[in-house]
């Protein structure tokens, strides 16, 4: 068994897989982009991704919503785990802090470090990558003396980067949500607290359509957890929505409630039950995105 993740090496998305039990022992593969990682999934070359989905303070994972609403049912989620964010500024060895002229990260952690860059590196030119690992990897193989990298400090150490600065993000307490997507097929058996999610389109956009959509949920008591508007592509204004309940595809208020809102929606995609993550365990650590 083959699973991709979102890479290089010394990602968060690593560190989540490797939590994972479905995946333990299995071959595990970095994938530059998001896109490319769902991709080896949609070929049937690999078994699965895992791929960030949101983020505690700079929300949703664009590129991971836009592969999700393109499936067209070629995959679903079947695992997600959380785990908390951390960042440091990496330089190359013998760089200093008035050195620094540009610092390259992936666009989440320069959300969540904007506060700290705006106080020290006020004038630094902001350098988009894929991943912070990436970050750090092409600051090292690059060399470069003005230059510096948001990342963990694991990927510091992974690519011989120097360590300016540690814990320079907005909040001590953010946290990432990751998702293992495979191909299409059936959800894993339920485990009693479980969640299950959904794209709906509603059928029109006047007023109320979306509310009497979810209404179906709140008069079957399923609490909605999660949901995300996402243009619909045609038409500026229109929007599918990304919707997370709480509970099992074969729990009979879940079904019962998914019939409902398939004959009041335009589209309904099932995108999968899977067993809902533990907000309050301790995880291994914390490090990068």
């Amino acid at each position: 068994m083959k699973y991709a993740y979102l890479g290089p090496q010394g990602t968060f998305t690593e560190a989540a897989l490797d939590l994972l039990p479905a995946v333990a022992g299995a071959t595990a593969t970095p994938f530059p982009t998001v896109f490319a990682a769902l991709a080896a999934v949609r070929s049937g070359e690999y078994a699965g991704a895992v791929v960030p989905v949101e983020n505690s303070v700079t929300g949703t994972v664009p590129s991971t919503l836009g592969e999700l609403a393109a499936s067209n049912s070629l995959l679903r989620i079947d695992a997600e785990v959380e785990l908390p964010v951390t960042f440091s500024l990496l330089v190359n060895p013998g760089t200093t802090l008035a050195d620094v002229t540009r610092v390259r990260s992936h666009p989440h952690a320069h959300g969540q470090c904007q506060r700290w860059l705006a106080q020290q590196l006020p004038n630094a030119e902001r350098l988009l990558s894929d991943s912070t690992a990436a970050a750090a990897e092409e600051l090292a193989l690059s060399g470069r003396g003005d230059e510096a990298a948001i990342a963990a400090s694991i990927a510091g150490r992974r690519y011989g980067l120097s360590t300016l600065a540690e814990g320079i993000g907005e909040r001590d307490d953010a946290v990432t949500r990751f998702i293992l997507v495979r191909g299409s097929g059936p959800s894993p058996a339920g485990t009693g607290r479980d969640c299950s999610s959904l794209m709906v389109t509603t059928s029109s956009t006047g007023a109320g359509a979306l509310v009497d959509v979810l209404a179906e949920f709140a008069g079957r008591n399923v609490n909605l957890s999660w949901i995300q508007s996402w243009p619909e592509g045609s038409v500026l204004g229109r929007y599918d929505f990304f919707v997370t309940i709480e509970g099992h595809l074969d729990d009979t208020d879940v079904s019962e409630a998914l019939t409902a809102v398939r004959r009041k929606a335009a589209s309904l995609l099932f995108l999968g039950s899977y067993p809902r993550a533990n907000r309050h365990a301790p995880t291994r650590g914390k490090v990068s995105q």
